[in-house]
């Protein structure tokens, strides 16, 4: 259990990203109980923007995969090509 918590600390800067604000209101409540610092956006084009602007603010992005004008999966993509941080597509 204690190499889970080393994984996932206390305090992990988390970007969560969805079109839908009930998703993304409860995915926000979600990880703020397990005490993570989350910044949330509802569109995969603001959180680039985020993340260029921001390149060390965020340890973890959760993003939909389904979203207009710029889909999870290219995001993913260009997180890949420009940034070393883990995605968590859902």
């Amino acid at each position: 259990m204690d190499d889970l918590r080393d994984q996932f600390p206390i305090g992990m800067r988390v970007l969560a990203v969805d079109d839908d604000p009930t998703c993304l209101k409860l995915l926000e409540r979600l990880l703020t109980r397990c005490q993570y610092d989350v910044t949330v956006t509802k569109n995969a084009i603001s959180a680039l923007k985020l993340l260029r602007e921001n390149k060390d603010k965020f340890d973890l992005i959760i993003s939909d995969v389904v979203m207009p004008n710029m889909d999870g999966l290219k995001l993913l993509e260009l997180i890949e090509l420009e940034m070393d941080l883990p995605v968590i597509s859902k």
